[in-house]
């Protein structure tokens, strides 16, 4: 710096060092592209088809992804979506990934012609094929130890014009198995269906079907060959080597194939072993019965007591029963339903176990009528393939009942006393408290109940002791809940406080030696004969949260326009009348209604509008009196709020947490109808109905029962015609989060 310059301050001519900042560099916020690729995977195979799609249109790493992995496309779910123009090749490529369910719903979709939309020229031949290849896939996507099922639904009777859809797929499928040698599955279908055809021809041409699955490895295949070939087998050293390969297929997980044996080994001891190892291998079933976590809450067992009436109606078996019942308990532990298609789900299940259990089946024309037509076609179909899918095509599994068989055939009881034993199985199906033991214990506990009803002595031999591995004591807590289930005054009802009374007028019939009728020993009695000590019953499980299991909101309406004076003697056929209502009336809105409920009592309506027959003058003018009454009726009700939420079955999830317009709109303009004067038929609607405060409340479709009623005598056969409506609010339910799926493998320790 040169003397006599004077520098100023700016930053030009002197600076000062500062001191600069270090700004903290802060890590990026973690993405989902960031995640490993494992990660992702796992994530886009919990994800739906629709949000799969908007996943894979948001970047293109993620879409590489979806691409390149066939198993996102082989678990990506297809919940509450069908087949349509639209989706179609969604459901296609998935399936061709190796989905199951997309698979099962083409095929079931190309079937019905339900979705795909193609035209009426040629639709049977170009369906049938569809039909063919999809069912095929499926079929192979399975394990090769669980049951084929796809001749569910290509079983006759096939339509008589010639162009039948079924008989297509059939073709299709015998020239894939003509063309590959190694399909077992579709063999065992195939045979499956030829012996439901009448002819020496066609049961031996299922037969050499039989071989050749069984051959190719089906196991299922193997033991219907045993059971062809041990009837009429009198050699004693052929009997012997039969049950020796039915023990093999017993050993190999075939759950019929153990059955069978342990009846074999209950009758007697054919293969010549000691007592002890018979005993074991039969005990061996019985301890292999894994428990079934069943919540079968609310209106569950109104949906199980309409279920009794149609089979009663229809002439089904018992064991036809609870197998539609065990599915519909299957679906529910996996997927939510809203309790408008409660029903729905109920007879699609019954539609399907009549076709896999018995020759006569229910059409699915005939059940959209038994539900006095609240569902279309099309939404029954629909639900069917919803079934199988989630079901995965499990639809057979052991029931109470083929237990009970294994323990009648190893004690063998009267025939009056077998049919109590049926009796109590039947009803344990309408209490959800009865649905979570396993069914080889729940079938000792009601055998132990029905010997001690008739006195038998000893009660529980050691011989049982031996067999089953339950002793006397592992079974008389469960015995005892069994007979305040069953035999208890406060049985379940509907929501107009009639008994449902199902099972109890099914075992009225002379076939069953009118068991229902017959008094049953008191509880203190039981306790004696029991020899335990004599305790309070207790009706109702406790609850961990203090409130009742279930939860009963109703609200019944007597208004209707054109009903008739109650006969006189209407109040002691109470009984007589059967409904399947979707909620029952708590005892506080029980008391509040008082005697407008009766008015409910005397409506009905079923069958078509073209049976009714029209009033006199006379009984317009009685209606027109009778309504001016009702109207001037209004109903309040402190407990009910405006933001009243949708009942589910299962727990309430976040895409189902209220009904779709269209549903409220079907449940607010359901035709009323009328049926035949030889079968009448009592469904029942709901409407909506105004409270004092001026709220409007509307109604749900509830189960429209259709069941034959006897007329009493003198009475005239012209049909009456009337209505019913009513309407709830929905209340919400408590859930446990634990699910545990149902195992079909009781598979013998070692044999």
């Amino acid at each position: 710096m040169k003397a006599g310059v004077l520098h100023c301050r700016c930053s030009k001519c002197y600076s000062v060092p500062t001191k600069k900042r270090v700004r903290k560099r802060v890590p990026p916020a973690l993405g989902l592209l960031s995640l490993p690729e494992e990660v992702l995977l796992c994530i886009l195979q919990c994800l739906s088809a629709e949000d799969l799609l908007s996943v894979r249109a948001a970047h293109s790493q993620l879409r590489d992804i979806v691409d390149n992995h066939s198993s996102v496309w082989a678990r990506v779910s297809f919940r509450d979506s069908w087949p349509s123009p639209n989706s179609l090749w969604l459901f296609e490529r998935a399936a061709e990934k190796g989905n199951f369910e997309a698979a099962v719903k083409l095929g079931i979709a190309y079937l019905y012609n339900e979705g795909p939309l193609l035209s009426d020229e040629g639709r049977a031949d170009v369906c049938g094929r569809k039909a063919a290849h999809f069912f095929s896939l499926a079929e192979t996507l399975r394990a090769p130890s669980v049951n084929p099922f796809i001749w569910v639904f290509i079983r006759p009777p096939w339509s008589p014009t010639g162009s039948c859809c079924k008989a297509v797929v059939f073709d299709h499928l015998k020239a894939e198995c003509e063309k590959h040698e190694k399909r077992g599955p579709l063999l065992h279908c195939l045979a499956r269906v030829l012996q439901l055809f009448e002819g020496d021809d066609k049961l031996s041409e299922a037969v050499s079907m039989l071989e050749r699955s069984s051959q190719a490895g089906c196991l299922q295949s193997s033991y219907l060959l045993w059971e062809h070939k041990r009837r009429g087998m009198t050699d004693p050293g052929r009997y012997l080597q039969c049950i020796r390969t039915l023990r093999d297929y017993a050993g190999k997980g075939c759950w019929e194939a153990q059955l069978s044996l342990a009846k074999v080994c209950s009758c007697g001891n054919p293969l010549g072993l000691e007592s002890k190892a018979c005993s074991d291998l039969v005990s061996q079933l019985f301890s292999s019965a894994h428990p079934v976590r069943r919540n079968r809450i609310t209106t569950t067992y109104i949906l199980v007591d309409w279920l009794v009436e149609v089979t009663t109606m229809k002439d089904f078996s018992s064991l036809t029963l609870h197998v539609t019942v065990g599915c519909v308990d299957r679906y529910l532990a996996l997927r939510s339903v809203p309790k408008a298609r409660l029903q729905l789900l109920g007879i699609a299940c019954m539609v399907v176990c009549t076709r896999y259990m018995s020759k006569e089946i229910l059409t699915i024309r005939e059940a959209v009528w038994l539900t006095d037509n609240t569902y279309k076609y099309e939404d029954l179909v629909r639900m069917m393939g919803e079934v199988v899918s989630v079901l995965e095509g499990k639809i057979r599994c052991p029931t109470l009942l083929d237990y009970g068989e294994v323990l009648l055939s190893l004690l063998p009881l009267e025939r009056r006393t077998t049919h109590l034993f049926s009796y109590i199985c039947e009803l344990s199906l309408l209490y959800s408290p009865l649905a979570t033991p396993p069914p080889a214990k729940l079938a000792c506990a009601a055998l132990l109940l029905t010997r001690a009803l008739h006195h038998y002595a000893p009660l529980w031999p050691s011989l049982l002791v031996d067999y089953t591995g339950f002793s006397k004591q592992d079974l008389v807590s469960l015995s005892m809940l069994l007979y305040v289930k069953c035999f208890s005054q406060d049985v379940p009802k509907d929501y107009r406080h009639v008994s449902l009374t199902g099972v109890k007028q099914r075992f009225e019939d002379e076939v069953y030696h009118q068991i229902s009728k017959e008094k049953v020993a008191d509880y203190k009695e039981l306790c004696q004969i029991l020899e335990i000590p004599e305790e309070a019953p207790q009706m109702e499980p406790s609850c961990s949260n203090g409130h009742p299991t279930d939860i009963h909101a109703f609200l019944a309406s007597p208004t209707s326009t054109n009903k008739r004076r109650r006969d006189d003697a209407m109040q002691s056929r109470r009984e007589s009348f059967v409904a399947t209502p979707t909620a029952e009336l708590s005892k506080q809105e029980e008391t509040l209604l008082g005697d407008i409920l009766d008015w409910s009592l005397d409506t009905s309506c079923s069958g078509y509008e073209g049976d009714q027959d029209e009033d006199s003058e006379g009984e317009k003018d009685v209606d027109g009196k009778c309504q001016q009454e009702i109207s001037m009726i209004s109903i309040k009700l402190d407990s009910l709020t405006e933001d009243a939420k949708q009942e589910h079955c299962r727990a309430l999830s976040s895409d189902e947490d209220s009904f779709c317009e269209d549903e409220r709109e079907a449940g607010k303009n359901h035709p009323s109808s009328s049926c035949s004067a030889s079968s009448p038929l009592m469904p029942c609607t709901f409407k909506t109905i105004t409270t004092s405060s001026g709220t409007a409340f509307k109604g749900q479709p509830g189960f429209r029962l259709l069941v034959p009623m006897q007329r009493p005598r003198g009475t005239s056969s012209k049909q009456v015609k009337r209505k019913n409506s009513a309407a709830h609010s929905g209340g919400e339910l408590e859930r446990e989060d634990e699910e545990d799926e149902y195992t079909t493998k009781p598979g013998f320790l070692s044999l």
